[in-house]
């Protein structure tokens, strides 16, 4: 059995856990009643121990009195109706009192901390790398993202990145971003984008849940949904952007879109600002095109475009006009 589970316990009794955190535990106890009667064991093994195992003016967490102290209520007699795999209540026993069992989570704060690394695509290149889990990452240019060394499965973003996330129904995978929005999952594909204060996920495949850190409020997406977190608010639609992946294939596709809703994803690919003069948009909204386009730069597709449809553009700064 993971000791993770049993790591969630200790938190949770030592009052420190995530609302995350308690939700994964209340889904394994329901899984099963071996699960269930696991967990009381443990709160018995946590509420009968402390009386025993704290020792009088000194704060050090004595390790052999816990093991003994789990060994006795493990050794007392049980019914054959309350009888639990013993294995893994010893399991569940000594995670939670070498966890946290002497002052608070003496054991959480005294840990050896893991390193944390760090990748940042801000050569003008996508980058890639494959987590202990064998989750991989894919970063947008100008995208940062800062992992642990370790099994544990949280990242933080900055930027745009797609996630290919290894299963593992014990352990959630979790992406923080800097405006405290948290996106988990178990296992799936999807991408994660922060800007300007917000955040936007597109699931490709699964299920993932958007929230924010210390808060209770969330949604749901499955495949094929979008969600955006900013101004206070979250928000679940029906992703309309067929190219949301085109910086990882470098495709872009358009199937009897119009001009208007063609040009803010050429401008979101090529990093662009691209703007519609006030006289031309009813006219660029009737405009449309079912084309492709490839490995070209961004002139090269206005040009294409300019021949197909019939508009103007010219650089204004750092923006593009477009025009009769």
């Amino acid at each position: 059995m993971d000791t993770y589970i049993y790591e969630i316990i200790a938190k949770k009794l030592s009052s420190i856990s995530t609302p995350e955190e308690e939700a994964i535990l209340q889904e394994w106890r329901e899984a099963s009643p071996d699960n269930e009667a696991a967990y009381a064991k443990t709160v018995q093994v946590w509420q009968d121990a402390p009386r025993s195992l704290r020792l009088s003016g000194n704060k050090q967490f004595n390790a052999a009195a816990a093991w003994s102290k789990v060994d006795q209520v493990l050794q007392q007699p049980a019914t054959p109706a309350k009888t639990v795999r013993m294995s893994v209540v010893k399991l569940a026993a000594a995670a939670v009192l070498l966890i946290s069992l002497s002052v608070g989570a003496w054991w959480i704060a005294s840990r050896p901390s893991l390193k944390v690394q760090e990748l940042a695509a801000n050569d003008g290149k996508i980058h890639s790398l494959e987590l202990a889990d064998k989750s991989v990452i894919t970063l947008r240019p100008g995208a940062k993202i800062k992992y642990s060394e370790g099994a544990e499965r949280v990242v933080t973003l900055e930027g745009e990145a797609f996630f290919e996330v290894a299963t593992d129904p014990h352990r959630p995978f979790l992406v923080k971003t800097p405006n405290q929005s948290v996106v988990e999952v178990l296992g799936t594909s999807f991408t994660v984008k922060t800007a300007d204060a917000h955040t936007t996920v597109i699931v490709s495949t699964g299920k993932v849940k958007l929230g924010m850190e210390n808060d209770t409020s969330s949604v749901i997406l499955t495949s094929g949904q979008k969600g955006t977190w900013g101004d206070g608010q979250l928000s679940a639609v029906n992703n309309d952007n067929p190219n949301f992946m085109a910086w990882k294939t470098g495709i872009l596709q358009f199937n009897d879109q119009s001009l208007v809703e063609i040009l803010p994803q050429l401008a979101d690919f090529y990093g662009k600002v691209i703007r519609i003069e006030d006289g031309y948009q009813a006219t660029a909204a009737q405009q449309k095109a079912t084309i492709s386009f490839q490995d070209q730069s961004c002139d090269e597709v206005l040009h294409e475009l300019q021949l197909l449809l019939g508009f103007n553009y010219k650089q204004e700064g750092d923006t593009i006009v477009i025009g009769k």
